[in-house]
């Protein structure tokens, strides 16, 4: 069914690459017009030459750039449909290790920044009559992995973001669905530098590393920046009117485990 998204107006952070792109490209694809965001605004160029969207410089820990974000949006389309909340940062290194400037620089990226693109973007969402945000988390957000603990911890705090601002719009009768999406082993550019790392450790073997991750994993694959795209074109459709406050967990059935 194509088209799913026709009409709609989507924002999405974090997609000059990986899962940020495969969305972008996803929204794009199904009819929305698409808002590519990023603070690597080579990276947006690139992606939007490519499919046909429109690239923004946005650093989404940045309250100014959310406002010019919201004015360009609001002067270029009137209202938004669909944001998109992925821009987000990772840091592994046991507890210990961690600064107090390590900790506040991730979650200024991984919390603060979907704190200020909803609290922004919230009277754009209530002008299109039906909105959906979508919450990028991860499966990191539901359980616990050693040796991430500001990640592990941000990605929790999405979650509860999520279903917080589902209620509180429902509350105040505004039409702003609210979800999250939390993704298992996605190849994408940071996965494969966790990969790496794996290798240097020796806890995957070198000559087959992905076949070793994949095995992980109950279906025995890695997924696709696509198969997250697919989920948030759910989730932005109108085929998702009656779903607000879920966690979508697209992993592979890592943590049904």
């Amino acid at each position: 069914m194509a088209g799913r998204l026709a009409g709609k107006v989507a924002l999405v952070t974090g997609a000059a690459q990986g899962i940020g792109a495969g969305i972008a490209r996803a929204m794009a694809a199904e009819g929305a017009r698409v808002v590519a965001a990023d603070r690597n605004v080579a990276g947006c160029e690139t992606l939007a030459d490519e499919i046909g969207v429109e690239a923004l410089a946005l650093d989404v820990t940045s309250e100014d750039d959310w406002a010019a974000a919201a004015g360009h949006i609001a002067a270029s389309h009137g209202s938004l449909s669909i944001l998109v909340n992925n821009a987000g940062v990772e840091l592994v290194k046991p507890m210990t290790e961690h600064s107090l400037a390590d900790w506040r620089g991730l979650m200024a990226v991984n919390v603060d920044g979907l704190f200020l693109g909803c609290r922004t973007m919230q009277p754009l969402l209530a002008a299109s009559g039906a909105a959906s945000v979508v919450n990028i988390s991860s499966i990191a957000g539901l359980v616990g992995y050693p040796d991430q603990l500001a990640y592990n911890t941000s990605k929790g705090a999405v979650r509860h973001m999520t279903k917080s601002l589902a209620i509180e719009w429902a509350s105040h009768a505004l039409p702003i669905r609210c979800n999250s999406i939390h993704p298992g082993c996605i190849r994408t550019p940071m996965l494969e530098m966790a990969v790496e790392g794996w290798v240097r450790e020796g806890s995957i073997p070198a000559d087959d590393p992905w076949a070793a991750v994949a095995s992980l994993c109950p279906l025995n694959a890695v997924g696709s920046p696509e198969d997250i795209g697919m989920g948030a074109v759910y989730l932005g459709s109108d085929e998702a009117r009656f779903v607000t406050g879920i966690e979508l967990v697209i992993d592979g059935g890592w943590v049904a485990r």
